[in-house]
């Protein structure tokens, strides 16, 4: 597996800004909708994945500290053993025959670690996250839009209000007594520990179906499809993401959230920096020499652009608040439109003529030849 800084193209130990740069121009990169590359879908996948650690403040400190095993660091911090420390104890307990914990909240009860069985098992049932992309067009990111999504969904039965019984009658585990928790003991090489574990009968809600719900199938919960309409902010841009609270997957305590991260599609005129946006116009070789007024596109609409006497081809213009909304700011970016002169593939007699007689005044050929008389030391 290769270095997840060295994916996102950064050096160990960048900070949270940098990263964030960093992911939002390779996922741009190497999406699988816009990249031609042959591996971009896999390419995203590491990107994904490697920023989903670096983002992560607690992920990142153990990445830093231990690289890829920082897997077997992650999700317990054992306060028996010095507040807020991060260490896989059950290896080590492992190694001494003391095997077998349901989870590390099995831990929290022999050593005195506060939230206990009950805390650790409400953690596991909240309802896991959803992470689905969404696609918009570059008008869309620009002025916002709501749009309605679909996804699957793990949701509570509502025949059963999920409890898995079939008219929400249940009764005591006969496994755990109505505890919730199994009791047992085992032999150590430091004593006797007794251990409490979640019961693996009713999961350690202490209770089980008198007869099972047959809306679920005795599951409490059911996949369903989910559609949900969502604000689209102005001033979005591919890579950033929203966050719908309570719209995951539901648990018996509650649930997930939703993640939508936002993909926008480009746009046949305009390009994209942040709040500012650039395009290109043709004028004719008479409007750059004499001067105009001639329209230019812009998001909202034509625009009148003044082109002064003597303009040259490549030369940028600035239309001020023309640009995109600033996300979650005040205020607009700016519009850069650069002008290129066309030149004519072909003049008529009368065309050629006016070119002709122009030429014989402008001083372009005296210029030149002083150049290479310069250059051959004549001067």
């Amino acid at each position: 597996m290769s270095d997840y800084y060295e994916i996102l193209g950064l050096k160990k130990g960048a900070a949270l800004e940098e990263i964030k740069r960093a992911y939002k121009e390779l996922a741009k990169k190497y999406h699988p909708d816009v990249s031609k590359e042959h591996d971009a879908e896999k390419k995203f996948k590491e990107i994904n994945h490697a920023y989903s650690v670096l983002s992560d403040p607690e992920k990142k400190q153990n990445y830093d500290n231990y690289g890829e095993a920082y897997k077997g660091f992650e999700g317990y911090k054992q306060q028996g053993f010095g507040q807020g420390t991060d260490f896989d104890f059950e290896d080590i307990f492992n190694q001494f025959g003391f095997s077998g914990f349901s989870s590390f909240s099995d831990l929290g009860d022999i050593f005195g670690g506060r939230g206990g069985r009950t805390a650790g098992r409400q953690k596991q049932d909240v309802g896991s996250n959803i992470k689905m992309e969404l696609t918009i067009t570059f008008d869309e990111a620009a002025f916002g839009v709501t749009k309605e999504i679909s996804y699957e969904r793990i949701e509570r039965c509502e025949k059963c209000d999920g409890s898995g019984a079939e008219e929400g009658k249940v009764k005591n585990c006969p496994a755990c007594k109505g505890k919730g928790f199994e009791v047992r003991q085992q032999r150590t090489p430091f004593g006797v520990f007794q251990t409490q574990s979640v019961c693996h009968t009713c999961g350690g809600r202490g209770s089980i179906a008198e007869k099972e719900c047959k809306n679920c199938n005795g599951n409490a919960f059911l996949a369903k499809q989910a559609k949900l309409a969502v604000k689209i902010p102005a001033g979005i841009n591919t890579g950033n993401h929203l966050r719908l609270e309570g719209k995951g997957h539901e648990g018996r305590h509650g649930a997930g959230d939703l993640f939508v991260l936002i993909f926008v599609e480009d746009h046949p005129i305009f390009k994209r920096d942040e709040e500012d946006i650039y395009a290109e116009i043709p004028i004719s070789f008479t409007e750059a020499a004499l001067g105009a007024k001639v329209e230019v596109p812009t998001l909202d609409g034509k625009a009148e652009l003044k082109i002064p006497a003597g303009t040259q081809t490549g030369t940028i213009f600035r239309l001020k608040g023309k640009g995109i909304t600033r996300l979650n700011k005040q205020g607009e970016g700016d519009e850069y439109v650069k002008v290129i002169i066309e030149t004519p593939k072909s003049v008529s007699k009368k065309q050629r003529e006016l070119l002709e007689k122009l030429e014989s005044e402008i001083e372009s050929a005296k210029k030149r030849k002083s150049l290479f008389d310069k250059i051959l030391g004549k001067e």
